[in-house]
């Protein structure tokens, strides 16, 4: 079972472990000591017995084998102890950055790492992230309007407000949407603009002043995060509710990257005789700007 269908694993939950882990001497502790760290006992003395928060958190996160296929957790269980996963990469368990690279850390997991438990999960942001950033659907009642819409129901099983709730926290934390408030109310909008922006050192190759036909670049981003274009997740979505026209990308990911030009983070070039992917503004509508054939990283601090 996924993240999308256990509501007690919330991203803060996840995130107060590993943080817990991180530091502790060889990023690993006695499951009893754990358990009464995160979840006192003063604090849940009225709860139902066996910490459940707790519990069913450490299992979403966990290795674990799931329909005869291992599925690499953040965190593992040896006998009495639960400990950082040491598979993971040397950036993601060091004590200095691992917290900041925890979202990256997890969407890998999640979606990128062959994990079939969170297959479900990865269609349900697949789905959201080719909506049409500029009229998407930012609340319960106006996913449930568009996924029937779209005739999508069966696909992603998005059968209640408590699978959306899990959908906008982890897209949330993980960069790949934001939320604010309209009219006293949450409206949640999918933007990457986050997670490309934490990825473009890794896409880039650690190399400022890089260029890529923006085609490659794509391609790369897909590699990482399957939910964006050409990805194995978005492809099963685009057969469902409509391929992109030849050559676009998404709103979504066409807003961030424009977002991301426009605070100096990238450059985004049309040069002459070189293939163009098109980046679509307001209701599809195309400019100049928006021919694009190679996309140049200028580094993190511009």
């Amino acid at each position: 079972m996924s993240v999308l269908k256990e509501p007690l694993a919330t991203p803060s939950r996840v995130r107060g472990i590993f943080r817990y882990l991180l530091q502790k001497k060889g990023q690993k502790e006695k499951r009893e000591v754990l358990e009464k760290i995160l979840s006192p006992d003063e604090l849940v003395k009225d709860a139902p017995s066996g910490r459940p928060m707790f519990r069913k958190t450490i299992n979403q996160i966990k290795n674990r084998i799931v329909n005869g296929v291992h599925n690499i957790g953040l965190l593992i269980e040896e006998e009495d102890e639960i400990a950082i996963n040491p598979s993971l990469t040397e950036d993601s368990i060091n004590p200095q950055i691992g917290d900041q690279l925890l979202p990256n850390t997890l969407a890998t997991l999640f979606f990128a790492s062959g994990n079939t438990d969170e297959e479900d999960f990865g269609l349900v942001c697949a789905w959201y992230l080719a909506q049409n950033i500029y009229d998407a659907p930012g609340n319960w009642e106006a996913i449930q309007n568009q996924v029937s819409e779209q005739q999508v129901g069966e696909l992603l099983r998005m059968t209640n407000s408590t699978l959306y709730g899990q959908m906008d926290d982890w897209m949330c934390y993980m960069g790949l949407a934001w939320g604010h408030a309209l009219g006293g109310k949450r409206v949640t909008v999918p933007d990457p603009t986050l997670y490309i922006k934490r990825n473009l050192k890794n896409l880039f190759n650690d190399q400022v002043g890089a260029k890529l036909l923006i085609r490659e670049f794509i391609d790369r981003l897909a590699k990482k995060c399957p939910l964006f274009e050409t990805g194995k997740f978005r492809e099963i979505i685009e057969i469902n509710i409509g391929g992109r026209q030849l050559n676009y990308l998404s709103t979504s990911t066409a807003f961030a990257l424009f977002r991301l030009r426009d605070e100096g983070y990238i450059q985004l070039k049309r040069e002459s005789d070189a293939d163009l992917m098109i980046l679509p503004k307001a209701n599809n509508q195309v400019d100049d700007d928006g021919r694009i054939s190679h996309i140049t990283w200028q580094g993190e601090n511009s």
